[in-house]
Order: structure tokens, then C-alpha cells, then sequence
């Protein structure tokens, strides 16, 4: 048994463990939704009884010798803790000459900005007062911006035209002010996209996506991306929340298209103090 769960990830092994339980185990199919029509019927309301109910089931498990868990919460947590982690250990000599780096760097924007005021205290005055007022930020809330990120910005923020797809057309920039300033060389790169949420294409006007997306909203209008509350509920959303809640043994099923809207927004709606939140270690990190 140990054998097997090291074997596992750590998700599998959550889920393995949760359908392992008295409260979970029901008939399934080929693709691991629960048979029947309603089988959770029966469950609990509150986390209250859910642990009542489950305290119920571990003493009955307890009484009866012959009756053995499926996974056990030694097995579970031996499992996890030998587990090798999925980051890669950094030598000390790189931390420590990555954090002595910075430093110096930070010294150094520190001595300019110093020297600066003194000789040159013209190019200064944003940080300044100026006629009773403030100054918008200070020298030192601005200092990764002036004297850090000024000079690598050429690498970020680069300019492009036409559609962000796999590839980007790249508008090709140069300066001669150590990036206080650019100007475009009148050439155009067709580069490699890695700096886009458009991976799978969605903005691209041709190509699979596109063609999907045209079928769809032929078919289904073009309501799918509005809210719930107007007229974003629709036959294909309710068929894939009742096909989720099949698979994890529930009543019913909530899709949102963000994990952040998800965590922040829905869940502090749904519970209230005293209810009891399960949620697994891959889920998403705003959690």
C-alpha cells in the first residue's frame, strides 16, 4: 500500500484518500462518475455534521476488525513527506552572490542619486517640493524605477503590431540615453510569442480556435461570455456542471473561468463563519 501511494502525486493521492471514505464511496462508471441519480441525498448540511457523521464512521470502522481503510493517515502523510519537492534547491554560493548583487546595485543607485542632487540638482526637481506641494513619489519609492529597472526596461514592455498569436511581429527600438529614451528603427521582427496569456491562439482571427469559437456562437448565440445574472447561463455551461458534480460525488457544481474570482469573490458568498472549507494543495494560489 505504501508502495502505491508513493507512487502518486499529491493530488491523486487527496483524491484517493476522499473517495476512500465512508461518505464518498458510491458506484461509479468507466469515467468516474457516480451512478444514480441522486446519491448524495443523505449528506451532511453544515461541517458540524459532516465531522459528527465522521467521527460516527471512524468509530464503527474501529469496532469492526475486519473492516480495513482503504488509505490510512499515516500512510498518507509517510507519502507526503517523502515525496521529493518539485523545486530545485539553489547552492548557497549563488544565493549569496544573487543578494550581494543587489546590494551593491542598491548602494551604488543610493550614491548616484547623492552625487546627483549635489552636481546636477535640475534633473532632481520631480522629487522635490515644489511651490507647497509634495512631490509625487520620494527619491526612495522611486529608486527601483530610476536607477534598477530603467536600465534592463528594454527587455519589457516591447512594442508590437498585428495580432498576438503564437508569433508576435516585433517592432525592433533602440536607445542611446541607457533606455531613458527609444526610438523605433522602422524594422519589424517576427519573433517567438513567450509573453502572453494567448497561447492557445483566442485572439487570432483564422486557425482552430477561431473556427470553434464562429461554430459556437452560430449555434448558441453570443451570449456565452456575459454574466450568469444576464444571459450567460446556458444549456452547455448547466451540462458541465452537472457532468463535474457527477464526477466528485457532489450535489451540484459551480464553474468559474478564473481562479482568482473563484477564491476572492465566490467562496466568502457561499460560507460564513463556522463552515468548513476543503481544498486541495494544487488548487489555485490565491487560495
Amino acid at each position: 500500500m505504501f508502495a502505491q501511494q508513493t507512487a502518486m502525486g499529491k493530488g491523486q493521492r487527496a483524491v484517493q484518500a476522499f473517495r476512500s471514505t465512508e461518505f464518498i464511496e458510491k458506484p461509479r462508471d468507466q469515467e468516474g462518475l457516480v451512478l444514480g441519480g441522486n446519491p448524495f441525498k443523505d449528506a451532511p448540511s453544515t461541517s458540524a455534521s459532516l465531522l459528527s457523521k465522521k467521527s460516527t464512521v471512524l468509530s464503527e470502522k474501529s469496532a469492526s476488525p475486519a473492516v480495513v481503510p482503504t488509505v490510512s493517515k499515516e500512510v498518507i502523510e509517510a507519502g507526503l513527506k517523502d515525496e521529493p519537492s518539485e523545486l530545485e534547491s539553489v547552492p548557497t554560493f549563488i544565493l549569496v552572490t544573487t543578494y550581494l548583487s543587489f546590494l551593491m546595485l542598491i548602494l551604488f543607485a543610493h550614491a548616484r542619486d547623492f552625487v546627483g542632487k549635489l552636481v546636477n540638482p535640475e534633473q532632481y526637481v520631480q522629487l522635490r517640493e515644489q511651490n507647497g506641494y509634495a512631490p509625487m513619489v520620494s527619491d526612495f519609492e522611486s529608486l527601483w524605477t530610476r536607477r534598477l529597472y530603467g536600465r534592463i526596461r528594454d527587455c519589457f514592455n516591447r512594442p508590437i503590431t498585428g495580432v498576438a498569436g503564437g508569433r508576435v511581429n516585433l517592432l525592433e527600438r533602440v536607445s542611446h540615453d541607457f533606455n531613458t529614451t527609444f526610438e523605433f528603427t522602422g524594422r519589424i521582427r517576427n519573433v517567438l510569442n513567450l509573453a502572453s496569456y494567448n497561447y492557445l491562439g483566442f485572439a487570432q482571427s483564422h486557425g482552430p480556435c477561431a473556427d470553434k469559437v464562429e461554430e459556437a456562437m452560430r449555434e448558441h448565440g453570443i451570449t456565452q461570455a456575459s454574466s450568469r445574472v444576464e444571459a450567460g447561463r446556458s444549456k452547455l455551461l448547466v451540462e458541465t456542471e452537472d457532468m463535474v458534480a457527477r464526477f466528485m460525488g457532489t450535489e451540484s457544481a459551480l464553474i468559474v473561468s478564473m481562479g482568482y474570482a473563484t477564491n476572492a469573490l465566490n467562496i466568502p458568498s457561499l460560507v460564513s463563519k463556522g463552515c468548513l472549507i476543503i481544498s486541495d494543495e494544487l488548487n489555485h494560489s490565491s487560495l
